[in-house]
């Protein structure tokens, strides 16, 4: 017994030591961001001056602009493409549904950096790589998995008499699926765009591969200032975008539950 009390003891240790290893460059970026003195540390006030100049800046409004269509498209392809792909699976048994499923899955194995590569060579053989078309299907590649992940805890508390009850009173598939699926659904479709959204906005991998030339996402150009730029704007338009994403991952925990899209 004591030693299981050690041994949990000691994990607990490990699993507070890495969270504090992984939350404490997130602390000094946002210390940062809001410190007169720019990156001299202790802090020695409070400022929105490196926020204001962040987000009035031309470059970065660009790519906003840039990160936000791309991210929405991204995501609305990703999310049809993972609607009909749950709905098949979940109801349906057929050969080669395991094979379907990895290969929805496949992105989730690979490290981003090598699957970028990947990506940038292949469209580069088919002879569009690095263009806006490349850009939007690398990105909705990278969601997808997200985007199953989310629908398939959706639909396991589905109630499909009501889809039957349509059908006996004279709907069609269409009408099924616009008028019972899809508002049964609107939760877990609402958190997977969010989700997929989030993870398109901060991608920085696929889109410094295959972004064209004056159509560059946030991610790229954040990543350009701070090589060159030595102050804390960079350090504040991180700060909003650590913000940004840590309001949706509550979105997304209060309509679908985090746990069950980690499960899957």
């Amino acid at each position: 017994m004591q030693r299981l009390d050690l041994g949990t003891a000691g994990l607990r240790l490990f699993t507070y030591a890495a969270m504090a290893f992984l939350f404490f460059p997130i602390l000094i970026t946002l210390v940062v961001s809001v410190n007169p003195r720019e990156f001299i540390l202790p802090p020695s006030g409070f400022t929105l001056e490196w926020f204001r100049a962040a987000w009035t800046s031309e470059t970065f409004v660009r790519g906003m602009g840039v990160s936000l269509t791309l991210g929405v498209v991204a995501s609305l392809i990703a999310n049809l493409l993972a609607l009909l792909a749950v709905l098949a699976m979940v109801r349906y048994d057929f050969r080669g549904k395991a094979l379907i499923n990895l290969l929805i899955m496949s992105p989730l194995l690979i490290p981003t950096t090598i699957f970028s590569l990947a990506l940038y060579v292949y469209f580069v053989q088919l002879g569009f790589g690095g263009g806006i078309p490349a850009l939007v299907i690398g990105h909705a590649i990278h969601v997808l998995p997200f985007a199953a992940r989310i629908l398939t805890a959706s639909m396991q508390n589905f109630d499909t008499s009501l889809e039957e009850a349509a059908r006996n009173v004279g709907a069609g598939p269409v009408r099924t699926m616009v008028s019972i699926t899809l508002p049964v659904m609107k939760t877990g479709l609402i958190s997977s765009f969010v989700l997929c959204f989030v993870l398109s906005w901060n991608d920085f991998p696929i889109s410094v591969f295959l972004a064209p030339p004056g159509w560059t996402p946030l991610p790229v150009e954040l990543f350009t200032y701070i090589k060159f730029q030595y102050d804390a704007v960079g350090a504040a338009l991180a700060s909003s975008l650590i913000l940004i994403s840590g309001a949706a991952m509550v979105i997304i925990d209060r309509m679908a539950g985090l746990r069950r899209v980690l499960k899957g």
